[in-house]
């Protein structure tokens, strides 16, 4: 069964611009992954600090291999400094 979330990301304040860079660098990095199906990030036109990435993965399995592959395990390791609360929140969603 695919596995599809969600990420909301808040910047915080002058880390706008930085974030939205390394977001870019990851994206090309996970689309890359065997069993992601989409990674699409998303900038709040009225609150530029805000992101949203809609994810889906092949099934649990590609989920935890993304989670666990070395440019998201640095990626959220960068997050600490960088956004709101040091981490993204993750919303599981389902297609219906």
């Amino acid at each position: 069964m695919e596995v599809s979330l969600i990420a909301h990301l808040e910047a915080k304040d002058g880390l706008a611009d930085a974030l939205a860079d390394r977001l870019t660098l990851h994206t090309v990095k996970v689309r890359q992954e065997p069993g992601n199906r989409q990674f699409q990030v998303f900038r709040h036109r009225d609150e530029p600090n805000r992101f949203e990435v809609v994810e889906t993965y092949a099934d649990q399995a590609a989920f935890e291999s993304h989670i666990a592959a070395p440019h998201s395990v640095s990626f959220n390791a960068w997050l600490a400094d960088v956004a709101v609360g040091g981490q993204s929140t993750l919303t599981f969603v389902r297609a219906i």
